[in-house]
């Protein structure tokens, strides 16, 4: 028989409990579980007949108005907690703008959008960019943009550590085939993690959705990985 021991028990509590949610496209879906904080990796926001027009102004003006209307069904749906995002592809509004509006009503809302945010002692960092779509969607990166915005992503990890790294986008062949057998995964996410991040400094978790289909977990190395869309995982970070 084995014994436990309090101290085990001790050691192994964890910092924070997340509901890491994603791809909510305007929807409120039920919270169920404990947890601490909520994030969210992106496509927070419904969208209008205007995106498909190309009109980004009105697309913006869309979603602030959608904002202002469902700001208390947004802190309803938060239970209190604080609210950490990135955007995604279908989310055209600015994060910061977004952060203050939901401010208004006394939401600790964190935008962590390129930059490393600790939040109760875990360091977050924000990455919404995106493989090319059809041009049509915000954040989308042909490589060599990718490549750019990743070396920031990469130099500010390798410079601070990150516990948490949130993406919308999924690594490239984890979590990321679709119905139609594509896999929309970033190639240079997975590169510039493998070959020019300090090994040292990798994130234990990945939090990202964008591909609606594949969502669910996996284990990538020492790599805890939450595909979201369109549902939510409770994870537990050490």
């Amino acid at each position: 028989m084995r014994i436990t021991r309090v101290s085990d028990i001790v050691a192994r509590k964890y910092k924070l409990r997340i509901c890491h949610v994603s791809d909510t496209h305007g929807e409120f879906p039920h919270l169920h579980g404990r947890y601490d904080v909520v994030v969210h990796s992106g496509d927070f926001f419904p969208n209008s007949a205007a995106m498909m027009h190309k009109n980004l102004t009105q697309e913006m003006a869309f979603q602030l108005d959608w904002l202002s209307q469902n700001i208390r069904n947004i802190k309803l749906w938060l239970q209190g907690r604080s609210f950490l995002f990135i955007l995604g592809n279908h989310d055209f509004l600015h994060p910061q703008l977004m952060a203050q509006t939901l401010a208004t009503e006394g939401i600790a809302a964190i935008n962590l959008t390129e930059q490393v945010i600790s939040y109760e002692n875990v360091n977050f960092y924000g990455f919404p960019y995106v493989p090319p779509i059809n041009g049509m969607f915000n954040y989308e990166r042909e490589i060599p943009e990718m490549e750019f915005e990743a070396e920031k992503m990469v130099k500010a990890l390798n410079n601070s550590y990150v516990d948490v790294l949130v993406t919308h986008a999924p690594l490239y062949q984890i979590l990321d085939l679709t119905h139609g057998n594509d896999t929309i995964g970033s190639t240079v996410i997975t590169n510039v993690l493998d070959y020019k991040m300090n090994k040292e400094h990798l994130p234990s978790y990945l939090l990202h959705g964008h591909c609606h289909e594949a969502n669910g977990l996996a284990i990538r190395g020492e790599m805890l990985i939450s595909n979201a869309a369109c549902t939510y995982h409770i994870i537990e970070v050490k």
